[in-house]
């Protein structure tokens, strides 16, 4: 197995682009991060099921819609990070986010969440993706526009 805290930094810096990439919408950016049929999972604070999607093109134009002139920023920080093989890695990250939302359909004024992403990244094509992602909130603040 190669040298674990290489491997690990290397998931770090993998999901620090993936909150850049997000913030400064670099959509084709962002896509290489990620499989092309990932498991993705977003569940309510009340750990209700609130989307899925087995499609990285769908998810990303969903958000590419979703935060379309919106002002976001993504942290995420207190890793816990196991590599179970030399190709697989799971992670549980400590998240929050903020979003500014612009106007249209029936988008809130601002969200700002907090909570944890379960993941695994698996090596292919030489290179760590993004394979599985449950997004679990424990706190999710919407402000209504007035």
């Amino acid at each position: 197995m190669q040298d674990q805290l290489a491997l690990i930094n290397i998931i770090r810096s993998q999901k620090a682009k993936y909150c850049r990439f997000v913030d400064t919408k670099k959509w084709e950016d962002f896509a290489d991060l990620i499989v092309e049929n990932p498991i993705l999972r977003f569940y309510s604070t009340d750990d209700e099921l609130l989307y899925g999607f087995g499609s990285a093109a769908e998810w990303i134009q969903l958000m590419k819609s979703y935060l379309d002139g919106a002002h976001t920023i993504h942290q995420v920080h207190n890793d816990e990070i196991e590599v179970v093989s030399d190709s697989e890695v799971r992670v549980i990250w400590s998240m929050e986010d903020y979003l500014i939302l612009a106007e249209g359909d029936d988008r809130p004024a601002s969200m700002h969440g907090y909570g944890h992403y379960y993941e695994t990244w698996r090596l292919e094509d030489g290179k760590w993706r993004l394979a599985e992602l449950d997004l679990r909130r424990t706190i999710l603040e919407i402000k209504p526009r007035t």
